[in-house]
């Protein structure tokens, strides 16, 4: 037996680490996850990409379009991880994203996925005090 390996009940295990968010994507820049950054910084860069393509045409300096993809892709990503903490802030997972999918679906641009109705609740029958 190694020093870490434990023997509980007859069985033997190697310490496995314990998981505070096991099916969830850990936060990797201001509570930003992975996925969210990625999606973040394509738009930062095609938006920077644009400005320094008018900057191009103006100057004819290829290398400060660069510079300004880099710089605007950076920024993107630092001020977005700081809008998405206050929206995320003692909200569950996901909250966001469900929010801007209700609003996708209900002009128009995806399909419903959530009920979004106002009604009552029937039971079927009376209720009869």
């Amino acid at each position: 037996m190694s020093g870490k390996e434990t023997v509980s009940q007859g069985r033997s295990s190697l310490g496995a680490p314990l998981t505070d968010r096991v099916n969830s994507e850990p936060p990797i820049f201001n509570g930003m996850s992975e996925t969210e950054a990625s999606y973040l910084g394509a738009a930062g860069f095609m938006a920077s990409a644009c400005v320094g393509g008018l900057v191009v045409s103006f100057t004819g300096h290829f290398l400060i379009m660069m510079v300004i993809c880099i710089i605007g892709t950076l920024l993107t990503l630092w001020y977005g991880s700081l809008y998405l903490q206050k929206i995320k802030r003692g909200k569950p997972e996901g909250c966001y994203v469900q929010a801007a999918r209700i609003y996708l679906s209900q002009r128009g641009f995806m399909k419903k996925r959530y009920l979004a109705h106002d009604g009552y609740f029937d039971l079927g029958r009376r209720l009869e005090p």
